[in-house]
């Protein structure tokens, strides 16, 4: 039998609810660590945006006697929790995360957003009458098909400052570039395998090639604030956009759109064009002109894959061995992006 409904509530439902005393909000059976002010932020920001929100569990219980309805939240304390505060004016939205709106209180927002904040949807299954060994269970079976965390999304989870706002930002606006040119599968990007990627170049072009292990540091260290987001948002699109400009339709058949290869492909181009951070190889900066001369290159560099061992020379072979490793240590990573820097720069002296 069926012992829960799911329907919307707007958040001045809630609101109503919690002036009333009918909004129970103590986290009774699932513990949730204390959010951060970032996190706050990101999460009204997105509500301001008209994104969707996950699901919240509420036990709803009427008492025959009174006829007063209790709502106990079982599950998405702290939403309502930052919401119900956002709307005393208890804490600001960034701007790191809104421009437009940020370093306001609720407030100070216009009546139009704040009308529209009021009316925002939030989807909830009301769990009816259930008693808790009920609860318990309903979430236990809940809990039973989720998926393992992956890195990047616990990192997700985790961090909601500057760095990560940049790396998601970034990856999403070139979210067809990834598709398109296979360096990622719908799938993948579902489990933000390009916001990691995108993080890792990011990486290199503020201090330069690092190993994948460090990405967890940068996150923590630029939590509050990352200095170098402009310069280097601007120079990451124009890398990109050189990248699909001078591939000519051929990145997605090639080598370099397996991820570890496209990696080195964007710290090569980006090379050329400002200088990669402690990498000491020669650079010719790259113009338009250069594009159809630089492509036949990396078709050779592409070709290395097809040809027998015993005809490649030593510096092919190595290449082609930590290429056919795809491990993501820094001495390795830089050693491929030397090469292609020294293929590049050849093909632009002739």
């Amino acid at each position: 039998m069926k012992n829960f409904d799911t329907r919307t509530y707007s958040v001045n439902d809630f609101r109503e609810w919690d002036e009333q005393g009918q909004l129970i909000l103590s986290p009774k059976f699932q513990r949730r660590s204390v959010w951060t002010d970032k996190a706050r932020s990101y999460f009204i920001d997105t509500i301001i945006r008209g994104k969707p929100i996950p699901k919240i569990f509420i036990r709803q219980e009427i008492n025959p006697r009174t006829r007063h309805t209790k709502r106990e939240v079982v599950d998405g304390q702290q939403r309502l929790h930052t919401i119900l505060n956002f709307l005393k004016d208890a804490f600001k939205v960034s701007k790191v995360h809104n421009e437009e709106f940020g370093g306001k209180f609720f407030s100070e927002f216009p009546p139009r957003v704040q009308n529209g904040i009021l009316k925002y949807e939030l989807s909830v299954d009301l769990l009816l009458d259930a008693n808790n060994a009920e609860v318990l269970d309903i979430f236990s079976r809940l809990n039973s098909y989720s998926v393992t965390l992956n890195a990047q999304e616990l990192r997700n989870a985790k961090y909601a400052g500057d760095f990560k706002h940049t790396v998601y930002k970034l990856a999403l606006d070139y979210l067809t570039f990834w598709t398109d040119n296979n360096i990622f599968s719908d799938a993948q990007i579902l489990r933000m395998t390009e916001a990691e990627l995108t993080s890792e170049l990011l990486i290199a072009m503020s201090d330069g090639i690092r190993a994948k292990k460090r990405i967890e540091s940068y996150y923590k260290n630029f939590e509050t604030r990352f200095p170098k987001r402009d310069t280097l948002s601007r120079r990451f699109r124009i890398t990109m956009d050189t990248i699909g400009g001078m591939m000519g339709g051929t990145l997605g058949s090639s080598s370099f759109s397996r991820r570890h290869m496209f990696y080195t492909l964007f710290c090569s181009v980006y090379h050329m064009l400002y200088k990669l951070p402690e990498m000491r190889c020669a650079r010719i900066r790259i113009k338009p002109s250069d594009y159809a001369k630089i492509r036949l290159a990396l078709e050779q560099v592409d070709n290395i894959f097809e040809k027998p061992d015993e005809s490649l020379l030593p510096k092919e072979r190595k290449f082609l061995e930590s290429a056919r490793r795809a491990t993501t240590d820094a001495p390795v990573r830089k050693f491929r992006t030397a090469y292609v820097c020294e293929v590049m720069v050849k093909s632009l002296k002739k």
